[in-house]
């Protein structure tokens, strides 16, 4: 289906994959990101049609000068077959130039000395003369290049973010904020975190054996929206530190400072020893 071209199903959501010269466009749509799967579907399907369109197909004759991984020579078209010494004995040069059509010839070093190298450039640049056009692409992404844009659905949802998103793991319903305890026996601690534009973890937790249990979810969930406000208004450095309550950053830990070194104890005299 022209449709679902370079689109896959994964876990949780739509892939887009597509390859050009080597690179990978790759792109991931959540299902929950994006409110549904048809929604996700349809912003998929978006971002293909766009990438069609900005990476096109490059000529044949650029595609050809690329340099395989398994060339031992350093020129694309080009090998070496050399002999029990590891001496050269041909040069040969190979190129398709399109469905059906392989061109290859053979150059003996027994026959043309040294030359044999040069013959086998010169011909490969014979061959990449006869090739024209672009390099062939799936016929469903030639449609598409064709086609007009393709609108989002009227009632396509806008995305939700990241930071929005209530994990599978998240027991209280609300992003960002989760419950934590260290064993059975403790009665844990409500945490709020965000991650910030600058990549820093905002942590803030709150402890029910000190605030209760419904008192001490709410400061959690009280904190978690603070933390959105100040990531939102992209604070300066150290902003963040001096707006109350404070948030804790997850840093190293600090390792305590090693004790003064002892005092030598003074030597103890030893007894001389008496002649007899």
């Amino acid at each position: 289906m022209r449709s679902m071209y370079g689109i896959t199903r994964g876990s949780g959501g739509w892939k887009v994959e597509l390859k050009r010269n080597g690179t990978t466009l790759f792109k991931r749509f959540i299902f929950k990101m994006h409110q549904g799967e048809a929604p996700a579907l349809a912003r998929a399907q978006a971002w293909r049609d766009q990438m069609v369109r900005q990476h096109p197909p490059v000529p044949r004759r650029q595609r050809a000068d690329i340099l395989r991984r398994n060339n031992t020579t350093g020129i694309p078209g080009v090998s070496c077959r050399t002999d029990a010494e590891g001496e050269p004995r041909y040069w040969i040069v190979q190129t398709y130039i399109g469905p059906g059509t392989m061109l290859r010839k053979c150059f003996s070093v027994g026959r043309y000395g040294p030359e044999a190298r040069q013959r086998a450039i010169a011909e490969r640049e014979e061959h990449l003369r006869l090739m024209a056009g672009l390099a062939r692409v799936h016929p469903h992404e030639l449609l598409l290049r064709a086609a007009p844009p393709r609108p989002l659905p009227a009632n396509c949802p806008a995305p939700v973010a990241a930071q929005e998103l209530v994990r599978s793991t998240n027991r209280s319903g609300i992003p960002g904020v989760f419950h934590r305890r260290a064993g059975a026996a403790d009665p844990g601690r409500w945490v709020a975190a965000t991650r910030s534009k600058e990549g820093l973890s905002l942590q803030q937790s709150f402890s029910v054996g000190k605030y209760g249990e419904a008192q001490a979810k709410a400061l959690a969930v009280a904190a978690r929206q603070a933390q959105l406000r100040r990531c939102a208004a992209d604070p300066g450095p150290g902003l963040l530190d001096a707006v109350e309550p404070p948030a804790k950053l997850h840093a190293s830990p600090v390792i305590p400072d090693a004790p003064p070194p002892r005092k030598p104890l003074p030597p103890v005299p030893r007894p001389s020893l008496l002649r007899a």
